[in-house]
């Protein structure tokens, strides 16, 4: 076919080249490789090198709430209340008698039956498994604990919630025992007793029937906190 004259055939331009993605999924896997590598770099830091203060400043270890009591000599310790008083008395060569309580009249409480609040006594090197009639083990302690409410108080009723668990890595068992004080007001007593080598530590914690339920987690709190050493 002729060609009209004066007319130039013209094509369409050419489509604009497409974009290449290659660049950004390059970059992604970059940065994935690079935050994976910090998070490693993160958590060893954290697990390997805490003692350097600048990063226990970022990464601070929780801090358990209450104040921290000591006793090296006893070998223990225990986080307590902030409201709470503690006294204590005793050497290596007789029993450490610890009191820790919700008042001060209670922390001076001859009785040791506080009328309201609560008292949580700590004894150590008054009981051994010689000084006891029977043999005690990790699984003689709930006998133990029964034998000692009887001693401690006379009036206790048998204990239907006698636990046993580990404090501190220790064997201990634990009853809960309803006694009633010369006034007739029945009090809750709550005590433990945790066996360490031979000796046999005792908690002692004490306060009012009708307060139990406020005072049991303080109990426990404090239990849960204990750190005890081999002698």
């Amino acid at each position: 076919m002729d060609t009209i004259p004066g007319f130039v055939e013209t094509l369409p331009p050419p489509p604009p080249p497409r974009p290449s993605h290659k660049g950004l999924w390059i970059g992604l896997a970059i940065g994935a490789v690079v935050l994976c590598l910090c998070c490693i770099l993160v958590i060893g830091v954290y697990t390997f090198r805490q003692d350097i203060p600048f990063i226990s400043n970022f990464f601070p270890s929780p801090t358990p709430s209450g104040l921290f009591y000591t006793n090296p000599a006893a070998r223990i310790s225990l986080y307590y209340p902030p409201t709470w008083q503690y006294d204590e008395s005793g050497d290596a060569s007789s029993v450490y008698d610890i009191f820790f309580a919700s008042s001060t009249d209670n922390l001076n409480n001859s009785d040791f039956i506080p009328q309201t609040g609560a008292i949580l006594n700590i004894m150590i090197g008054s009981l051994t498994t010689s000084d006891l009639p029977f043999t005690i083990d990790a699984s003689s302690l709930g006998s133990l604990v029964e034998f000692l409410s009887l001693d401690f108080f006379s009036g206790t009723s048998q204990s239907q919630n006698i636990h046993t668990f580990t404090l501190s890595g220790y064997p201990a068992a634990s009853g809960v025992f309803t006694g009633t004080v010369d006034t007739g007001n029945p009090s809750t007593v709550y005590l433990i007793a945790v066996l360490r080598e031979t000796g046999i530590i005792i908690f002692l914690g004490v306060c009012p029937e009708s307060e139990w339920a406020q005072h049991q987690p303080t109990f426990d709190s404090i239990l849960d906190s204990v750190t005890l050493v081999t002698p």
